[in-house]
């Protein structure tokens, strides 16, 4: 479930732009803070660059 819920965020990141963790959990249909912490993990990890989300802030 944890490699499914990253790639639809790394496909929703690819495809939008001011991405909010509200926005995420709406479009995986996931809790907000699950999808916050996997959002972290990518962010760590170089996947997705944190100026993607809003503010700056993937909170």
């Amino acid at each position: 479930m944890r490699i499914e819920l990253k790639m639809n965020i790394l496909d929703y990141v690819n495809s939008n732009e001011n991405i909010s963790i509200t926005n995420l959990a709406d479009y995986t249909n996931q809790e907000y803070l699950l999808v916050a912490a996997v959002v972290d993990e990518l962010i760590d990890e170089g996947l997705i660059p944190s100026k993607s989300f809003v503010n700056n802030l993937p909170w």
